[in-house]
């Protein structure tokens, strides 16, 4: 039987630049290659790298390959799409000129900085194997629930080859710091993958892509935004970092070229996520320590679970409250179920 009579059989699950991918059973998806010349090629280039990965210890941030072929490549199945799905879900943007008007949810704090470890571990790993991703974004990232992983992996080579898929804003054409290589994407290594990482990580904790809320030059339906964005890139000028500062000089780091290496800011990201654990450890204690006592007066309706409270930034959140009746503890208990970190409107003690 023929593969494609094999694959009517089978879901249809998405459709990329260059393959199709199929649903074999809930765990596992099949990925094969179109009909044309260059998109065969472009598939024979990711079996190439699946079997070079398939020679080292499996990545937990790189998309497992359980059997690759010519014809076709059998994988993880990733259930929640992609990133950039994902991020939009959060926005909202004007219909004729896309630029992004509102923000209406961010994803968790310690979620974030999970993604950024997750990420630059991932673009670190194979650096240990001397490969450049070199198509970094948010749609070559699949999501499985809150599950990261890399994908895609037909523009991955070794380091030092020519950057061919230089997609603003995850990519940069090389200023004048850059000598002979002026005016082109340059070398694939360390410079052009922790700069998509540091746009990955903008896109993340942001809510947009770099400059996404913005749209730049005089045609309404935003054709000039992207060779605009382009030349401000090029001429290293970026858009105002003013959260997280921990992971804004990342963020900054990364698009400057400050890493030596991408391990080097595996490392920083790493320490990032270790911070928080540690504050957030502290910060248990230190609001049952102040207001449990609030709750000790009415045991019977309020029964609070000592791990549940934490401590976000400036805000004093009481987690969760055991109490489903009461009309304050089920605002509580949405709050955090929804990762809100601001409930000072419903953090009120006393019982109604």
């Amino acid at each position: 039987m023929s593969l494609e009579r094999q694959l009517d059989d089978l879901f249809w699950v998405s459709e990329g630049a260059n393959c199709y991918v199929y649903e074999v059973n809930p765990l596992i998806v099949v990925k094969v290659p179109k009909a044309g010349d260059q998109e065969r090629e472009q598939f024979r280039k990711e079996v190439e790298i699946f079997n070079i990965l398939s020679h080292h210890p499996p990545c937990p941030y790189v998309i497992s390959c359980f059997l690759h072929t010519n014809e076709c490549i059998f994988l993880e199945y990733m259930r929640d799409i992609c990133l950039s799905w994902r991020i939009q879900q959060n926005h909202i943007r004007d219909h004729e000129t896309m630029r992004v008007i509102s923000v209406e949810k961010f994803e968790p704090l310690h979620l974030r900085k999970s993604w950024m470890s997750d990420l630059s571990h991932g673009v670190a790993f194979l650096e240990s194997l001397n490969l450049a991703h070199g198509d970094l974004r948010p749609e070559n990232i699949l999501l499985d629930r809150n599950r990261l992983k890399l994908s895609d992996f037909d523009s991955t080579t070794h380091i030092g080859s020519q950057f061919e898929t230089c997609i603003v804003p995850y990519g940069r054409l090389v200023g004048s710091e850059g000598g002979p290589f002026q005016g082109t994407a340059g070398l694939l290594g360390p410079r052009t993958e922790q700069f998509a990482l540091g746009s990955l990580f903008y896109l993340i904790n942001y809510g947009f892509e770099v400059y996404g809320d913005q749209c730049f030059g005089d045609d309404p339906s935003g054709k000039e935004h992207g060779p605009l964005v382009m030349d401000l890139l090029q001429m290293m000028i970026f858009p105002d970092l003013n959260q997280v500062p921990m992971i804004d000089s990342i963020i900054r780091r990364c698009w400057f070229g400050e890493y030596k290496t991408v391990a080097e800011l595996a490392a920083d990201t790493e320490k990032l996520c270790s911070i928080g654990s540690e504050t957030s450890r502290d910060n248990i204690e230190g609001v049952w320590n102040t207001y449990g006592s609030l709750f000790a007066e009415s045991p019977a309706t309020w029964a609070p679970n000592k791990t549940k409270a934490c401590l976000l930034g400036t805000t004093v959140v009481v987690k969760a409250l055991q109490c489903k009746e009461n009309k304050q503890s089920k605002q509580l208990i949405k709050a955090w179920q929804e990762d809100i970190t601001d409930v000072s409107s419903v953090f009120m003690f006393s019982n109604e």
